[in-house]
């Protein structure tokens, strides 16, 4: 599951996650990436960047997205490449929504991409764009679950809803979202204080069963 970060004593799937050594991963000089990089076609390029991603090398996977992007303007796949891997890259997370708004306008399909805006946007404390990016993502693919990691799925997306409702007072909200998607023997009395405490605690106890 990827690594996970609290905010408001509740921690979510979300994007940021260390910076791996690329030359651990590679075992190549720069000459021989340079002479790689040079033969590889734009899409081979996205892909490149794919397994770099996967792999946990964000700053050699950043490095092939753009530099595919460098060479087609087009490429939706490598400007939502460039969104998740800079959410994924310690202090770069504020830039990742301009890149999945980028990757939208070129693709509207590109389901991977609102689903990582989503929960950067979540991150970032805007809860409620969080959740209009999530509930669009869910009416346009059901059962969504993201291509390049697959344990971070729909229940990680209602996850965080439930987190994001809460934060905004909408308790009776996200107590449904929680029994309806995540936990349907779970009963609290979210008029209460003590409810909405048990409340709290039922969606770290879930970030916990889904991290």
């Amino acid at each position: 599951m990827p690594t996970r970060v609290r905010r408001g004593g509740i921690r979510l799937p979300l994007l940021v996650a260390s910076v791996l050594s690329v030359a651990s991963l590679t075992g190549c000089s720069n000459g021989d990436d340079d002479n790689k990089a040079t033969a590889l076609t734009p899409a081979e390029q996205v892909e490149q960047g794919w397994v770099f991603f996967e792999e946990g090398a964000y700053s050699s996977a950043l490095s092939e997205f753009t530099t595919a992007l460098s060479k087609d303007a087009t490429l939706s796949d490598a400007q939502n490449g460039i969104g998740w891997t800079l959410g994924r890259t310690p202090g770069r997370l504020s830039e990742a929504p301009q890149w999945f708004d980028r990757s939208l306008r070129q693709d509207t399909t590109r389901y991977d991409a609102l689903g990582g805006w989503a929960f950067a946007l979540y991150q970032l404390g805007d809860w409620q764009n969080a959740l209009d990016k999530s509930d669009y993502l869910l009416r346009r693919r059901p059962g969504w679950r993201f291509l390049h990691e697959q344990t971070l799925d729909e229940s990680d997306i209602r996850l965080m809803q439930a987190a994001a409702n809460y934060y905004l007072g909408a308790y009776d909200v996200s107590y449904n979202l929680v029994v309806m998607h995540l936990n349907s023997a779970f009963e609290a009395d979210v008029s209460t204080p003590a409810g909405r405490r048990e409340l709290l605690d039922e969606i770290e106890r879930l970030r916990r069963v889904y991290g």
